[in-house]
């Protein structure tokens, strides 16, 4: 078991631009190109937790007495478990080391969550595609799931950072629940956009449509954190597995 606690206020590590792949997804590439199956080349980042917090995260960020360890699952798979205490702010892991979108690129975010906390607590992230670095930052988090209400919403953040939310469902605990995000990444609202799939169905937005034309890049470049942020008044659970980006659908759907 890996397990990485730290308590007493925040704590974050160096966030600076990396390259080179990690050496399980290195190693991943090239068992695929010896054995000829080119499929998993379009991985771009696996954040399993048998591949270790050092080749995961850029910075676990701590706010309180949370802790990020990991634990097996009810089918045996290693699963990152964050806890976030009463009375604690922020228990979260900033990916995805070694890997980092450009402008202009599409690409399929996906991962699987199990969530235990009252239904009716107010969240104000379970996943961020936040943006670095914050100072200078438009958006601050063009994108957001969080809780409120008894429900689980999907938010989009605009240059003037006002928030709005393209799709919401009533939230479920204590079961898993599975997230995809498409994303053309862009800082032009007219280019960049999303599509959303939840529990394996593409979901229809807000807008009618099944893709959001939005902005989706702020300031020098945006990672995606995972864990609990805000709830502060209650103790939440999120265990996360199978984080994956990659090109396809396919990639991202474990």
């Amino acid at each position: 078991m890996i397990a990485v606690l730290m308590s007493g206020g925040l704590l974050l590590s160096s966030c600076k631009k990396e390259k080179a792949p990690d050496a399980a997804l290195a190693a991943s590439k090239a068992l695929a190109s010896a054995s000829g199956d080119v499929g998993i080349m379009s991985v771009l980042f696996n954040g399993d937790a048998s591949n270790g917090s050092a080749n995961v995260w850029k910075a676990i960020n701590i706010e309180g007495t949370g802790t990020v360890t990991t634990v097996n699952d009810e089918t045996g798979t290693l699963t990152w478990k964050f806890l976030k205490p009463s009375g604690s702010h922020r228990t979260e892991g900033h990916g995805a080391k070694n890997y980092e979108a450009q402008d202009g690129d599409e690409i399929y975010i996906g991962w699987t969550s199990k969530i235990y906390m009252p239904t009716t607590l107010k969240t104000d992230a379970l996943f961020q595609w936040k943006s670095y670095p914050t100072a200078g930052s438009l958006q601050n988090h063009p994108l957001m799931v969080r809780t409120k209400n008894g429900n689980l919403e999907l938010q989009h953040f605009d240059d003037n950072h006002v928030a709005t939310v393209p799709w919401s469902t009533a939230l479920s605990t204590s079961t898993w629940l599975k997230f995809v995000i498409r994303m053309k990444v862009s800082r032009d609202p007219a280019v960049g956009f999303i599509e959303f799939w939840y529990n394996g169905v593409k979901q229809t937005l807000s807008n009618g449509s099944q893709r959001l034309y939005c902005r989706t890049l702020d300031v020098d470049y945006c990672d995606p954190k995972w864990g609990v942020y805000g709830g502060d008044s209650s103790q939440v659970t999120h265990f996360v597995k199978k984080i994956r980006i990659g090109t396809t659908y396919a990639d991202a759907a474990q």
